[in-house]
């Protein structure tokens, strides 16, 4: 693993710990077991590491629609595979999913230092697969763009608060049970 992606990993376990704020550079280079240097080498501040945690996630996302894209499975199905490896990776990472939550965008704080909101994309994409399902008759008539919001915010909330209520363990069912909520809701 480069020394990058081990500053990531070891950011998201320490913010996901302590929140972005009482995060120090220091305590991801100790935790990293590399100099604080090394951090500054990659990242010229705590909020660029922040961005890069939240760019790779989207990067991993959105790499894997576009190979859903290219197998022309129906919208509504595409949704539900996306749904599901989206729930897959916050169970198998917990802490990028409180940090995801915690720290994506939800505060006028955030915002207004210029860390990324999480969502930045993601939801213009259920959109487009709404809009696409609807047209071909899949789902009912809705407001796709608000509803690829609530499907995004709905996931990303569901995976804060297993995590924050210590119940882990109950991920695959809840994400099982929210993605049919989701589903048979739109669907025709």
């Amino acid at each position: 693993m480069n020394k990058k992606d081990l500053i990531r990993l070891s950011a998201t376990k320490i913010i996901a710990e302590e929140g972005f704020y009482r995060t120090k550079v220091q305590a991801i280079a100790d935790d990293a077991e590399i100099a604080v240097g090394t951090v500054y080498i990659y990242f010229k501040s705590k909020d660029d590491i922040l961005d890069y945690i939240f760019e790779s996630q989207h990067t991993k996302i959105v790499e894997y629609i576009e190979e859903l894209e290219k197998t022309k499975i129906p919208p509504l199905e595409m949704i539900k595979k996306i749904l599901k490896y989206h729930f897959k990776e916050l169970k198998n990472n917990p802490d990028l999913a409180k940090v995801l939550s915690q720290e994506g965008g939800g505060s006028i704080e955030n915002k207004l230092n210029g860390m990324k909101d999480d969502s930045f994309g993601v939801p213009e994409i259920f959109h487009r697969m709404l809009d696409e399902s609807k047209k071909k008759g899949e789902i009912r008539d809705i407001d796709t763009e608000i509803f690829a919001s609530v499907i995004f915010f709905v996931g990303r909330e569901t995976a804060y608060m297993l995590q924050v209520k210590g119940k882990g363990d109950r991920y695959y069912t809840a994400f099982e049970e929210l993605v049919t909520f989701i589903i048979n809701g739109i669907k025709k």
